[in-house]
């Protein structure tokens, strides 16, 4: 009898739980009575939609070359029995953007997101064992430089792709294939198609480097990582090497004019521990002495501001006194509609060149964030206290240093190159944890553009 009592009991909740309402977004599954399942959706006789309950979206796909969007009939909609549509067959309606298909039944209610798009066969992003190759849309081709010493076997090497949203390619991602020699990639999506052609270009003497810790690419911090892929697949003749290749001579420096330094870390309080803690950059730190001397020029990103004392641009004791974070790299804080940002104290330094920006921000305002963003947070910067209470004048007279930007704080700077001017052959440093390059979350790259464009920016003025 108890048994019998339980199950009744169980039954009742079961029901209870099928007929609550819908929750605050108006979604529901399964509910007794009735639900408000689309079931097919047909635009202009022939668009049959893909519909996916679980995410509430109804996608039409479209050809390549359709431009019709602004007037699209509704053939075919069938949706759950005793169910009504705010949409109906007959209707002509405008889908140049998404519109809301609300299916509704008795008490139960359900938004589905309406989006009709076209074909696509686009790849986004190439990375070949690590380095990431630079596409140009335009001609269809990605070319990748590698350096000798990277260990990459051309001939049987893996490669990793992102393409548009339902698009294949063959060969596909995640397998080996020849690129001793140029290698086609077919992008495919019904009526799209596209031919990529990946170009190898083994470098024996880089122009410019991103070094770090680790053997390569891969193993680096994903902070550490995204911001080197973006180096070499953004300028021509640049690659990794580790601390390791450049003190045991693995690699080649004779062209060598610029070298990017990013150190996501435990923050160092002072420089005796950053020396203690980047114990292989000291041991490479001969060698690149010798390049801050011979004119190459430098860019040093949080932590790693720290390594322009080694390089004797800046005295021992002006190290940074306003510094935290931590962690691998995999975010804190997430941004919203209006993200974080600095200022530039002139912004007609050719640092800040070309900026997006928009209309109502402040003149001097720099983003390189957006919403959705989450960024790690750490920073290396000078707060206006103790010896640095005269502000930026008093840092500024401390380290030698001109001030480029901050908010209350200098926390991007540049130091004058070994001849003892500024500009070419010099070192900028970025200490700001708004410099940042990786997000864990995702999100619409507008103002994190600006990342990119100030790297060639400070690649351009320290080295023309």
């Amino acid at each position: 009898m108890k048994s019998k009592i339980l199950s009744i009991i169980g039954m009742l909740l079961l029901v209870c739980g099928f007929t609550a309402c819908s929750d605050d977004d108006n979604t529901s599954d399964l509910q007794v009575g009735g639900d408000c399942f689309v079931q097919e959706l047909v635009l202009n006789g022939q668009y049959t939609a893909t519909v996916n309950v679980e995410k509430k979206l109804i996608k039409v796909k479209v050809p390549v070359d359709f431009a019709a969007k602004e007037n699209m009939e509704i053939t075919s909609l069938k949706i759950s029995d005793g169910a009504k549509a705010n949409l109906h067959v007959g209707d002509h309606i405008n889908l140049q953007s998404d519109k809301t298909l609300r299916v509704t039944n008795g008490s139960l209610v359900m938004d589905y997101q309406l989006a009709v798009r076209n074909d696509e066969a686009l790849l986004k992003s190439f990375i070949l064992e690590g380095v990431k190759g630079a596409i140009n849309q335009e001609d269809k081709t990605i070319t990748v430089s590698v350096t000798a010493n990277s260990g990459i076997n051309l001939a049987s090497a893996s490669f990793e792709l992102v393409c548009s949203e339902d698009a294949t390619t063959s060969p596909v991602s995640g397998t080996k294939a020849n690129f001793s020699e140029p290698l086609q990639i077919t992008v495919t999506d019904n009526t799209a198609s596209n031919v990529y052609t990946v170009y190898v270009t083994l470098i024996e003497n880089p122009k410019a480097l991103f070094v770090g810790n680790a053997e390569n690419i891969e193993l680096l911090n994903d902070e550490e990582k995204a911001a080197a892929k973006w180096l070499t697949g953004n300028i021509t003749g640049s690659a990794y090497a580790s601390w390791d290749d450049i003190a045991n001579g693995n690699i080649s420096l004779t062209e060598v004019k610029f070298v990017f330094f990013h150190r996501h870390c435990g923050s160092y309080g002072n420089y005796n521990t950053f020396k203690e803690g980047e114990s292989k950059a000291m041991t490479a730190l001969a060698k690149m002495k010798e390049l801050y001397q011979n004119g190459v020029g430098f860019v040093l990103g949080r932590s790693a501001v720290n390594y322009a004392i080694a390089l004797g641009a800046m005295p021992e004791d002006a190290y940074p006194n306003n510094v935290w974070g931590g962690g691998s790299g995999e975010g804190s804080d997430l941004m919203g509609a209006d993200p974080w940002h600095f200022y530039a104290y002139d912004i007609s330094h050719p640092l800040w060149a070309g900026l997006k920006t928009y209309t109502g921000a402040a003149d001097n305002a720099v983003y390189t964030l957006d919403d959705g963003y989450t960024i790690c947070n750490t920073t290396s910067q000078y707060g206006f206290w103790d010896e640095y209470g005269g502000g930026k004048d008093a840092m500024e007279a401390k380290t030698g240093a001109r001030a480029l930007g901050g908010d209350n704080s200098v926390s991007s700077w540049e130091l004058k190159a070994a001849n003892g001017e500024f500009g070419k052959g010099g070192i900028i440093c970025l200490g700001s944890g708004l410099f940042d390059w990786n997000s864990p979350t995702t999100y619409t790259s507008n103002y994190h553009d600006n990342m990119g464009k100030i790297i060639l920016n400070a690649y351009d003025y320290l080295t023309k």
